[in-house]
Protein backbone atom coordinates (compact mmCIF):
# COMPACT_ATOMS: atom_id res chain seq x y z
CA UNK A 1 0.00 0.00 0.00
CA UNK A 2 1.27 3.56 -0.92
CA UNK A 3 2.17 5.30 2.38
CA UNK A 4 0.64 8.42 1.25
CA UNK A 5 -2.45 7.01 0.33
CA UNK A 6 -2.54 6.46 4.96
CA UNK A 7 -4.83 8.72 6.51
CA UNK A 8 -1.94 10.41 9.00
CA UNK A 9 -3.19 12.01 11.78
CA UNK A 10 -2.24 14.73 14.09
CA UNK A 11 -0.48 12.49 16.71
CA UNK A 12 1.46 10.68 13.69
CA UNK A 13 2.74 14.03 12.75
CA UNK A 14 3.61 14.93 16.43
CA UNK A 15 5.63 11.92 16.78
CA UNK A 16 7.49 12.44 13.26
CA UNK A 17 8.20 15.94 14.99
CA UNK A 18 9.60 14.67 18.07
CA UNK A 19 11.84 12.73 16.40
CA UNK A 20 13.58 15.40 14.89
CA UNK A 21 14.61 16.91 18.17
CA UNK A 22 17.90 16.26 19.14
CA UNK A 23 18.73 13.65 20.79
CA UNK A 24 22.37 15.28 22.47
CA UNK A 25 22.66 18.95 22.17
CA UNK A 26 26.14 19.39 23.22
CA UNK A 27 27.96 21.87 25.45
CA UNK A 28 30.35 24.66 24.66
CA UNK A 29 29.15 25.29 21.39
CA UNK A 30 29.53 29.00 19.90
CA UNK A 31 26.85 31.44 19.74
CA UNK A 32 26.51 33.71 16.47
CA UNK A 33 26.92 37.57 17.93
CA UNK A 34 23.55 38.17 16.51
CA UNK A 35 21.93 36.11 19.52
CA UNK A 36 24.90 36.87 22.08
CA UNK A 37 23.58 40.75 21.72
CA UNK A 38 20.12 39.58 23.66
CA UNK A 39 21.70 37.44 25.99
CA UNK A 40 24.98 35.37 26.79
CA UNK A 41 26.20 32.07 25.69
CA UNK A 42 25.55 30.20 28.73
CA UNK A 43 21.62 31.65 29.02
CA UNK A 44 21.56 31.02 25.10
CA UNK A 45 22.80 26.95 25.92
CA UNK A 46 20.56 26.72 28.94
CA UNK A 47 17.63 27.71 27.38
CA UNK A 48 17.80 26.26 24.34
CA UNK A 49 18.48 22.60 26.03
CA UNK A 50 15.29 23.80 28.79
CA UNK A 51 13.17 24.53 24.84
CA UNK A 52 13.94 20.91 23.79
CA UNK A 53 12.52 19.81 27.06
CA UNK A 54 9.25 21.77 26.38
CA UNK A 55 9.05 20.76 22.72
CA UNK A 56 9.06 17.17 23.68
CA UNK A 57 6.18 17.97 26.30
CA UNK A 58 4.38 19.47 23.80
CA UNK A 59 4.74 16.33 20.67
CA UNK A 60 3.92 14.10 23.62
CA UNK A 61 0.71 16.07 25.18
CA UNK A 62 -0.36 16.04 21.41
CA UNK A 63 0.55 12.32 20.68
CA UNK A 64 -1.63 11.56 23.64
CA UNK A 65 -4.82 13.48 22.84
CA UNK A 66 -4.36 14.08 18.78
CA UNK A 67 -8.44 14.05 18.53
CA UNK A 68 -9.01 17.01 21.13
CA UNK A 69 -6.83 19.01 19.09
CA UNK A 70 -7.94 17.70 15.87
CA UNK A 71 -10.14 16.00 14.41
CA UNK A 72 -8.36 13.06 11.39
CA UNK A 73 -8.83 13.97 8.20
CA UNK A 74 -10.25 11.80 5.64
CA UNK A 75 -7.92 11.59 2.26
CA UNK A 76 -9.87 13.71 -0.54
CA UNK A 77 -8.98 14.48 -3.85
CA UNK A 78 -5.23 13.84 -4.97
CA UNK A 79 -4.15 10.84 -2.68
CA UNK A 80 -0.81 11.31 -3.80
CA UNK A 81 -0.10 14.82 -2.45
CA UNK A 82 2.62 15.02 0.34
CA UNK A 83 0.95 16.02 3.48
CA UNK A 84 1.94 19.80 5.03
CA UNK A 85 1.40 21.29 8.02
CA UNK A 86 -0.23 24.19 7.09
CA UNK A 87 -3.06 22.38 5.24
CA UNK A 88 -3.28 18.90 7.05
CA UNK A 89 -2.31 19.93 10.77
CA UNK A 90 -2.80 23.23 11.24
CA UNK A 91 -3.51 23.18 14.65
CA UNK A 92 0.73 22.63 15.11
CA UNK A 93 0.92 24.87 12.24
CA UNK A 94 -1.03 27.57 13.88
CA UNK A 95 0.22 26.97 17.68
CA UNK A 96 3.88 27.39 16.12
CA UNK A 97 3.00 30.93 14.78
CA UNK A 98 2.03 32.02 18.11
CA UNK A 99 5.15 30.85 19.88
CA UNK A 100 7.16 32.18 17.57
CA UNK A 101 5.20 35.57 17.71
CA UNK A 102 5.09 35.84 21.18
CA UNK A 103 9.12 34.47 21.46
CA UNK A 104 9.58 37.54 18.44
CA UNK A 105 7.88 40.09 19.24
CA UNK A 106 8.75 39.74 23.45
CA UNK A 107 10.68 41.72 25.68
CA UNK A 108 12.73 39.12 27.63
CA UNK A 109 13.47 40.73 31.39
CA UNK A 110 14.37 37.90 34.16
CA UNK A 111 12.78 35.01 32.95
CA UNK A 112 9.73 36.84 31.58
CA UNK A 113 8.37 37.58 28.34
CA UNK A 114 6.13 40.81 28.01
CA UNK A 115 4.17 41.81 25.09
CA UNK A 116 1.56 43.92 24.42
CA UNK A 117 -2.09 43.18 22.96
CA UNK A 118 -3.47 40.02 21.03
CA UNK A 119 -3.33 40.77 17.53
CA UNK A 120 0.55 40.61 16.69
CA UNK A 121 0.52 36.84 17.79
CA UNK A 122 -2.64 35.89 15.09
CA UNK A 123 -0.15 36.23 12.32
CA UNK A 124 0.67 33.48 10.72
CA UNK A 125 4.83 32.50 10.69
CA UNK A 126 5.70 29.80 7.51
CA UNK A 127 8.23 27.28 7.69
CA UNK A 128 11.04 29.41 6.60
CA UNK A 129 10.46 31.94 8.77
CA UNK A 130 8.32 35.04 6.27
CA UNK A 131 4.86 36.38 7.60
CA UNK A 132 1.65 34.68 5.64
CA UNK A 133 -1.11 36.84 4.24
CA UNK A 134 -3.74 34.94 6.42
CA UNK A 135 -4.18 35.47 10.22
CA UNK A 136 -5.03 32.67 12.96
CA UNK A 137 -8.99 33.47 13.65
CA UNK A 138 -9.46 34.59 17.39
CA UNK A 139 -11.13 31.60 18.61
CA UNK A 140 -8.08 29.33 16.91
CA UNK A 141 -6.14 32.03 18.56
CA UNK A 142 -6.93 31.45 21.99
CA UNK A 143 -7.59 27.36 21.37
CA UNK A 144 -3.95 27.57 20.83
CA UNK A 145 -2.75 29.70 23.78
CA UNK A 146 -5.10 27.35 26.15
CA UNK A 147 -2.92 24.74 24.83
CA UNK A 148 0.25 26.43 25.86
CA UNK A 149 -1.08 26.87 29.04
CA UNK A 150 -1.61 22.84 29.65
CA UNK A 151 1.98 22.66 28.78
CA UNK A 152 3.44 24.84 31.54
CA UNK A 153 2.98 28.19 30.28
CA UNK A 154 0.98 31.19 32.08
CA UNK A 155 0.11 34.51 30.57
CA UNK A 156 -0.83 36.90 33.29
CA UNK A 157 -2.75 39.38 31.98
CA UNK A 158 -4.73 37.33 29.58
CA UNK A 159 -8.44 35.56 30.45
CA UNK A 160 -8.05 32.48 28.60
CA UNK A 161 -11.55 31.37 29.26
CA UNK A 162 -12.69 34.21 26.82
CA UNK A 163 -13.53 33.12 23.23
CA UNK A 164 -13.99 36.79 21.77
CA UNK A 165 -11.23 38.77 23.81
CA UNK A 166 -10.41 42.78 22.42
CA UNK A 167 -8.24 41.95 20.04
CA UNK A 168 -7.33 45.60 19.53
CA UNK A 169 -6.28 46.00 22.97
CA UNK A 170 -3.34 47.11 23.38
CA UNK A 171 -3.14 45.13 26.56
CA UNK A 172 0.38 44.18 28.56
CA UNK A 173 0.78 40.34 29.49
CA UNK A 174 3.42 38.17 30.73
CA UNK A 175 4.97 35.09 30.03
CA UNK A 176 5.52 33.37 32.44
CA UNK A 177 7.05 29.15 32.69
CA UNK A 178 7.54 28.33 36.22
CA UNK A 179 8.89 24.34 36.01
CA UNK A 180 12.02 26.38 33.91
CA UNK A 181 12.03 29.86 33.50
CA UNK A 182 15.03 29.02 30.97
CA UNK A 183 12.30 27.64 28.17
CA UNK A 184 11.68 31.62 27.40
CA UNK A 185 15.22 32.14 26.95
CA UNK A 186 15.06 29.68 24.33
CA UNK A 187 11.96 30.50 23.08
CA UNK A 188 13.01 33.79 21.95
CA UNK A 189 16.48 32.63 20.50
CA UNK A 190 14.80 30.43 18.84
CA UNK A 191 12.26 32.58 17.18
CA UNK A 192 14.48 35.65 16.22
CA UNK A 193 16.42 32.60 14.53
CA UNK A 194 13.51 31.52 13.11
CA UNK A 195 12.44 35.13 11.46
CA UNK A 196 15.73 36.49 10.72
CA UNK A 197 18.38 33.73 9.77
CA UNK A 198 18.35 33.85 5.40
CA UNK A 199 15.12 31.68 4.63
CA UNK A 200 17.31 28.86 2.57
CA UNK A 201 18.30 27.14 5.92
CA UNK A 202 15.98 27.38 8.42
CA UNK A 203 13.57 25.14 7.54
CA UNK A 204 11.51 25.07 10.24
CA UNK A 205 14.52 24.92 13.23
CA UNK A 206 12.08 25.94 15.38
CA UNK A 207 9.69 23.37 15.63
CA UNK A 208 13.46 21.13 15.55
CA UNK A 209 14.54 22.91 18.25
CA UNK A 210 17.55 22.80 15.73
CA UNK A 211 20.38 24.32 18.14
CA UNK A 212 22.81 24.58 15.25
CA UNK A 213 21.31 27.55 13.41
CA UNK A 214 22.48 29.43 16.27
CA UNK A 215 26.53 28.31 15.65
CA UNK A 216 29.13 29.31 13.38
CA UNK A 217 30.58 26.30 13.60
CA UNK A 218 30.86 24.13 10.81
CA UNK A 219 28.75 21.05 10.68
CA UNK A 220 30.10 17.72 11.52
CA UNK A 221 28.81 15.32 9.15
CA UNK A 222 29.38 12.30 11.11
CA UNK A 223 27.36 13.67 14.15
CA UNK A 224 24.97 14.57 12.02
CA UNK A 225 24.77 11.37 10.61
CA UNK A 226 24.33 9.45 14.04
CA UNK A 227 21.99 11.89 15.09
CA UNK A 228 20.06 10.78 12.14
CA UNK A 229 20.15 7.06 12.74
CA UNK A 230 19.39 6.99 16.28
CA UNK A 231 15.58 6.75 16.09
CA UNK A 232 16.54 3.43 14.16
CA UNK A 233 17.65 -0.14 15.20
CA UNK A 234 21.43 -0.49 16.58
CA UNK A 235 21.61 -2.74 13.90
CA UNK A 236 20.69 -0.57 10.64
CA UNK A 237 23.04 2.47 12.67
CA UNK A 238 25.75 0.10 11.80
CA UNK A 239 24.76 -0.54 8.57
CA UNK A 240 24.12 3.10 7.99
CA UNK A 241 27.82 4.52 9.61
CA UNK A 242 29.60 1.53 7.54
CA UNK A 243 28.07 2.70 4.19
CA UNK A 244 28.84 6.62 5.26
CA UNK A 245 32.52 5.43 6.15
CA UNK A 246 32.76 3.36 3.32
CA UNK A 247 31.78 5.59 0.71
CA UNK A 248 33.48 8.80 1.60
CA UNK A 249 36.65 6.43 1.31
CA UNK A 250 35.32 5.86 -2.19
CA UNK A 251 35.31 9.86 -2.62
CA UNK A 252 32.14 10.08 -3.12
CA UNK A 253 30.83 13.67 -1.34
CA UNK A 254 27.97 13.90 1.24
CA UNK A 255 25.85 16.64 1.10
CA UNK A 256 23.49 17.18 4.38
CA UNK A 257 20.09 18.55 3.84
CA UNK A 258 18.47 19.54 7.14
CA UNK A 259 14.58 20.35 7.58
CA UNK A 260 11.32 18.44 7.85
CA UNK A 261 12.49 16.38 5.24
CA UNK A 262 16.15 15.25 6.20
CA UNK A 263 18.58 13.55 3.69
CA UNK A 264 22.42 12.77 3.26
CA UNK A 265 23.20 12.52 -0.62
CA UNK A 266 25.88 10.83 -1.75
CA UNK A 267 27.35 12.11 -5.54
CA UNK A 268 30.37 10.95 -7.54
CA UNK A 269 30.99 13.79 -10.14
CA UNK A 270 27.58 15.77 -9.08
CA UNK A 271 25.69 12.63 -9.89
CA UNK A 272 23.58 10.93 -7.57
CA UNK A 273 24.91 7.37 -6.24
CA UNK A 274 22.64 7.34 -3.24
CA UNK A 275 20.92 9.04 -0.63
CA UNK A 276 19.16 8.23 3.13
CA UNK A 277 16.37 10.81 3.83
CA UNK A 278 13.52 10.53 6.25
CA UNK A 279 10.20 12.44 5.45
CA UNK A 280 6.83 12.41 7.36
CA UNK A 281 5.02 11.03 3.97
CA UNK A 282 7.70 8.25 3.06
CA UNK A 283 9.56 7.62 6.51
CA UNK A 284 13.16 6.68 6.88
CA UNK A 285 14.60 5.12 3.87
CA UNK A 286 17.94 4.46 1.36
CA UNK A 287 17.66 5.50 -2.29
CA UNK A 288 19.90 3.95 -4.19
CA UNK A 289 20.33 5.03 -7.81
CA UNK A 290 23.31 1.80 -8.73
CA UNK A 291 22.15 0.55 -11.77
CA UNK A 292 22.71 3.62 -13.90
CA UNK A 293 25.81 4.56 -11.77
CA UNK A 294 29.21 2.57 -13.09
CA UNK A 295 31.09 3.35 -9.92
CA UNK A 296 28.51 2.14 -7.78
CA UNK A 297 27.98 -0.96 -9.12
CA UNK A 298 31.53 -1.38 -8.93
CA UNK A 299 31.47 -1.36 -5.62
CA UNK A 300 28.39 -2.64 -4.26
CA UNK A 301 30.45 -4.92 -1.78
CA UNK A 302 29.86 -2.00 0.97
CA UNK A 303 26.16 -2.79 0.55
CA UNK A 304 24.58 -6.20 2.07
CA UNK A 305 23.82 -9.11 -0.21
CA UNK A 306 20.47 -8.47 -0.26
CA UNK A 307 20.82 -5.22 -1.20
CA UNK A 308 23.78 -6.68 -4.04
CA UNK A 309 21.42 -9.05 -5.53
CA UNK A 310 18.77 -5.95 -6.36
CA UNK A 311 21.36 -3.66 -7.58
CA UNK A 312 22.90 -6.82 -10.05
CA UNK A 313 19.63 -7.68 -11.34
CA UNK A 314 18.11 -3.96 -11.47
CA UNK A 315 14.66 -5.39 -10.19
CA UNK A 316 14.86 -2.78 -7.77
CA UNK A 317 13.79 -0.23 -10.43
CA UNK A 318 11.35 2.26 -9.76
CA UNK A 319 9.64 2.17 -13.22
CA UNK A 320 9.43 -1.84 -13.00
CA UNK A 321 8.14 -1.50 -9.83
CA UNK A 322 5.00 0.69 -11.44
CA UNK A 323 4.85 -1.29 -14.51
CA UNK A 324 6.24 1.49 -16.19
CA UNK A 325 8.49 1.75 -18.93
CA UNK A 326 12.20 2.50 -18.21
CA UNK A 327 13.37 5.99 -19.02
CA UNK A 328 16.58 7.43 -19.99
CA UNK A 329 16.72 8.70 -16.11
CA UNK A 330 16.63 5.63 -14.09
CA UNK A 331 14.52 6.71 -11.04
CA UNK A 332 16.34 3.96 -8.75
CA UNK A 333 15.00 1.94 -5.90
CA UNK A 334 13.87 2.87 -2.25
CA UNK A 335 14.35 0.92 0.38
CA UNK A 336 12.75 1.61 3.75
CA UNK A 337 14.15 0.83 6.77
CA UNK A 338 11.25 1.08 9.44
Amino acid sequence: MDINKLIKTLGDMARYLQNLLPAEIPAGYSIKPMFTCIENEENIQNGILALKDFMTLFYDLLIEDSIKYEKPKSVNGNADRKPSLAVDFPFIYHVKSVLLNIGYHSILSDGVLTFSGLKTLATIICCEGMEATTRISTPKLMGCLRFLNECGMYFDGLNLDADKPNMAREKHVEVTYPDNPNVLTGLKIMAVAQRDLPWKTNDEIFLRCDYRALTNDKMDVADALKAFVNPLSSEIQKCILHLHKKYLEKGLKCTVKSGLKNSFLYTHNKKVVWELSSSFANGCRIFIKAPCSHLAHDNTDAFSPVLQEIIGNGSGCESKRFCKPCEKDCRGFYIPLR
